[in-house]
C-alpha cells in the first residue's frame, strides 16, 4: 500500500541527523492526517446509517447501530475500534471544531485528540471557548501524558464547580474488560470508581498475606491470584508453601471452586500425552497443551465425535453441544465471543453459533431489514457479503483444535511444532490507539458484542429452529 509513497522512497541513509528528523515529523503528520480521515469517513458512515435504517421497536434497527460493524469488516479491526472512532468524530463535531481542524491537518495526532476529548467532556461549555485553544496549544509541543496533566490542572481551575459533576459522568463509564496477549495470558483491566477500586484493591492485599511467610509467590502473583480466588467461589488463597501440616495456614481452607466458568477444546490424543496439539481457550484462543491438560485434572468432559461432512440431509442432526464445540465462538467475521455465550441459528442447512449481537443481526439481514447476506460455501464455511458487496469467510474455529488434521489453513512444517512467535512484537494498538477509550455518545455502548445485552436476559441462549 505504502511503496509509491513519496516518504517511504526517500533515501533515509543519506540525510544528515536534521533531515531524518525533518522526515519524522513529516511522516508524522502524515500518519495524523490518515487518522483523521478515518474518523471523519466512519463519523459519515455513522451519519448516513442513521439517518437511512432507523426502524423503533422490536425486531427493528436501532439508529447507526451497524455502522461500526460493516467498518470494522472492511478494516479487519475490532467493533470497539470502530466505535471509537465513531465516538471521537462525533465529539470533535459536537464541541471540538477546532480540535478537529489541527486533527485534519495533522498538526495533533489522535492519541492528543483523544486526550483533548476525555479532559473536555464534562467541562461547562462557556469554559470550553478558553479551554480549548490553550489545550491545542501545549498538544503541539508536549506528549499524551503532559497534555493529560496540563488539561486536569486547567479544567479544574477554570471551572471549580464541575468537580462533581465531572466525577458524577465519569462513573457511568465504569467497566472491566480482558485482552488476550501472548503466550496464555490475558490483560484484566478496569475502571471504577476510587472508593470501588480500593475496596477491590485493599481485599486482594488483605488475601495476599493470608498466606505464610514461605509462600515463594510475589505480591504482585499473589494478588492476581486472589483476584481469580475472588471469582471462583473459593474466596480464599491457598498458601503453596509446600510444607504441608508444617505451614501454620494449612487449615485455611476457603470454599470449593464454583462450577467450571471456562470451556477448553482438546485432541483426544493431546489429553492422553500422545501428541502435543494446541487446545482451544473459548473466549481467548490457543493455549499449549501442557496447560490444557493441567485444567483437565479437574475438569467434566464431553465427547464430540468427529462427523463427516456429507449434505446435512443425509445425517442426524448434531447436537447443540457439538455445535457449540466445533463452532468454537461466533461466527461473524472477527468476533471472538464463546460460543456457550451465543445462540444457535438454525435458519441455513447447517446449524451455526452467533452472539446476541450478529443474531440479531443475521435475523435483520434474513427479513430484509440490513443489507447484508449470509450463506453456507460448504459445511465448514460460513460466508457473509457486506453491504458493499465484499464477501467473508468464517470457519468452524473449534474444529480446528478437536480435529487438527482437518485444519486446511494450517502451515505446511513438522507436526506439532510450537509457533514460531515474530521476531518484533508490535503494540496491538499501534494503528488504533484506543484502549481504555470511553464512550463519550451512550447510543455506541452497544456496539461491541460484549456489550450486547439479549433481549431475554432470564432465559438461556436458544435455537432459532422453530
Amino acid at each position: 500500500m505504502f511503496e509509491g509513497n513519496d516518504l517511504s522512497a526517500l533515501d533515509f541513509q543519506a540525510m544528515s541527523d536534521e533531515g531524518l528528523i525533518d522526515a519524522l515529523r513529516t511522516a508524522h503528520g502524515a500518519s495524523a492526517a490518515a487518522q483523521a480521515a478515518e474518523v471523519f469517513a466512519v463519523r459519515e458512515l455513522y451519519r448516513r446509517h442513521r439517518a437511512a435504517n432507523a426502524e423503533p421497536g422490536p425486531g427493528g434497527v436501532r439508529a447507526g447501530e451497524f455502522a461500526a460493524t460493516e467498518a470494522a469488516v472492511a478494516l479487519q479491526v475490532d467493533e470497539g475500534s470502530a466505535a471509537a472512532m465513531i465516538d471521537v468524530g462525533l465529539a470533535l463535531e459536537d464541541w471540538l471544531p477546532r480540535t478537529r481542524a489541527e486533527f485534519a491537518a495533522g498538526r495533533i495526532d489522535l492519541a492528543k485528540v483523544r486526550v483533548i476529548i476525555d479532559n473536555t467532556r464534562a467541562v461547562a461549555r462557556d469554559v470550553l471557548g478558553e479551554l480549548e485553544p490553550r489545550l491545542l496549544e501545549t498538544a503541539e509541543r508536549t506528549t499524551p501524558v503532559r497534555l493529560r496533566q496540563a488539561a486536569r490542572r486547567w479544567a479544574a481551575r477554570l471551572d471549580p464547580g464541575g468537580a462533581q459533576r465531572r466525577r458524577e459522568r465519569r462513573q457511568d463509564d465504569r467497566d472491566v474488560r480482558i485482552r488476550a496477549v501472548q503466550d496464555s495470558m490475558a490483560v484484566f483491566d478496569g475502571l471504577l470508581p476510587a472508593p470501588g477500586a480500593q475496596t477491590v484493591a485493599m481485599r486482594l492485599r488483605e488475601m495476599s498475606l493470608q498466606v505464610c511467610a514461605w509462600d515463594p509467590r510475589t505480591m504482585p502473583q499473589r494478588r492476581a491470584d486472589a483476584l481469580v480466588a475472588l471469582a471462583d467461589g473459593s474466596g480464599q488463597l491457598r498458601c503453596t508453601c509446600g510444607r504441608g501440616v508444617r505451614c501454620p495456614k494449612e487449615d485455611m481452607v476457603g470454599d470449593p471452586p464454583r462450577r467450571p466458568l471456562i470451556q477448553i477444546g482438546i485432541p483426544a490424543d493431546t489429553l492422553l500425552g500422545m501428541r502435543d496439539a494446541p487446545a482451544f481457550l473459548a473466549g481467548y484462543g490457543p493455549i499449549d497443551a501442557a496447560l490444557a491438560r493441567i485444567l483437565a485434572e479437574h475438569a467434566r468432559f464431553q465427547v464430540i465425535p468427529e462427523q463427516s461432512d456429507d449434505d446435512p440431509g443425509t445425517r442426524a442432526p448434531r447436537l447443540d453441544r457439538e455445535v457449540r464445540a466445533r463452532d468454537g465462538m461466533c461466527r461473524f467475521p472477527g468476533c471472538t465471543i464463546p460460543a456457550a455465550e451465543s445462540e444457535l441459528d438454525r435458519s441455513l442447512a447447517e446449524a451455526t453459533v452467533l452472539c446476541a449481537r450478529h443474531h440479531r443481526l443475521k435475523t435483520l439481514a434474513d427479513n430484509k431489514k440490513a443489507p447484508w447476506e449470509t450463506w453456507l460455501a460448504d459445511p465448514d464455511r460460513l460466508q457473509w457479503t457486506a453491504p458493499t458487496g465484499e464477501v467473508h469467510t468464517t470457519a468452524r474455529e473449534g474444529a480446528r483444535y478437536l480435529f487438527p488434521h482437518r485444519d486446511i489453513d494450517v502451515p505446511t512444517g513438522p507436526t506439532d511444532a510450537p509457533p514460531q512467535a515474530l521476531a518484533i512484537n508490535l503494540p496491538d494498538d499501534l494503528a488504533y490507539p484506543f484502549r481504555g477509550h470511553v464512550l463519550v455518545h451512550r447510543q455506541l455502548c452497544q456496539v461491541t458484542p460484549e456489550d450486547e445485552i439479549p433481549d431475554d436476559t432470564t432465559t438461556p441462549a436458544i435455537s432459532t429452529a422453530q
